[in-house]
């Protein structure tokens, strides 16, 4: 790729949170920055000590044109954005955030991340599926919003808090027609849109480092061969869920690959640039070849 020079006219981006020193996100950036040829760098601004009110306030003063927004600050951006974007509206939540001589502009990529991403690491698409989700927060969310945008063929959302993945299914059936309900995990219906599903999504936290050998599900719901498995959760790898599936013989992935796709929503929306199809799966290439080793 091609390297990045900085000089009076490079336009700066910043990466806003506590917790950001092995964030790929402002490598994945530069990465496209120098793969295309544009003028922009993003730098990790360690922000934890302060509100993001005064991080966004001292970013323009800076002239920074956009910032991505890791934890703690997603949460307390509401009052300060004068626009959000359909996706950030159907999320709850904002991760990026584009800034200009009006104000603050608000954008959520995780939609768009995980509808772009789950054919290219599966093989497979998304429409038409029966789904069946482990959970409605965050990015079960995002993904309940993709799989529905992307028009599943069904959409079972089963969550810790019930009332959760009842009120999600609600909305999306608002929006994107009768597509969704909430399953019960101790409900013999939910058993039967498991076992009927096609696709078996884990967005929750079950089975992230250092809880890696937790499972999201009940023992009475075992994956089978006819199962594709989707675990958000990528560290590690592959997480008790996917074992447990790949004994089964299911075809297994996990979310690691979804980071790439947020990167490249965030920077076409911030800068808006649009990159063709070959200039995405080139990159692509070299992400994988950059994470895998290969």
């Amino acid at each position: 790729m091609s390297g990045i020079n900085i000089d009076g006219m490079t336009s700066l981006y910043g990466l806003a949170g506590s917790h950001i020193g092995f964030s790929p996100v402002p490598g994945n950036f530069n990465a496209i920055s120098g793969f295309i040829g544009y003028n922009s760098v993003m730098i990790p601004v360690n922000t934890q000590k302060y509100d993001i009110h005064m991080i966004l306030d001292a970013l323009r003063i800076l002239n920074f044109k956009g910032v991505f927004i890791d934890t703690p600050h997603r949460c307390e951006l509401e009052q300060i954005l004068v626009s959000k974007t359909d996706e950030a509206q159907l999320c709850g939540a904002v991760n990026v955030v584009r800034i200009d001589e009006n104000g603050f502009h608000g954008h959520n990529t995780e939609i768009s991340a995980f509808a772009k991403a789950f054919p290219v690491i599966t093989g497979e698409q998304l429409s038409g599926k029966r789904i069946f989700l482990l959970g409605a927060g965050g990015i079960g969310r995002a993904v309940a919003m993709a799989c529905a945008r992307e028009q599943c063929g069904s959409l079972a959302i089963a969550n810790r808090t019930a009332q959760k993945a009842h009120d999600l299914s609600s909305e999306i059936n608002r929006n994107y027609g009768d597509v969704s309900f909430a399953a019960e995990l101790n409900d013999p219906d939910a058993i039967h849109s498991f076992y009927n599903a096609e696709i078996i999504i884990n967005a929750t936290s079950c089975g992230m480092f250092p809880s890696i050998n937790v499972s999201p599900l009940p023992e009475r719901f075992q994956p089978l061969p006819h199962h594709i498995v989707f675990d958000a959760v990528y560290n590690p790898p592959q997480t008790k869920l996917l074992q447990i599936a790949a004994e089964k013989g299911c075809k297994t992935y996990n979310g690691k690959d979804i980071m790439f796709f947020s990167s490249l929503d965030a920077f076409q929306w911030l800068t808006d640039v649009t990159l063709d199809q070959d200039a995405e799966n080139k990159l692509f290439e070299s992400w994988k070849e950059l994470i895998y080793n290969i």
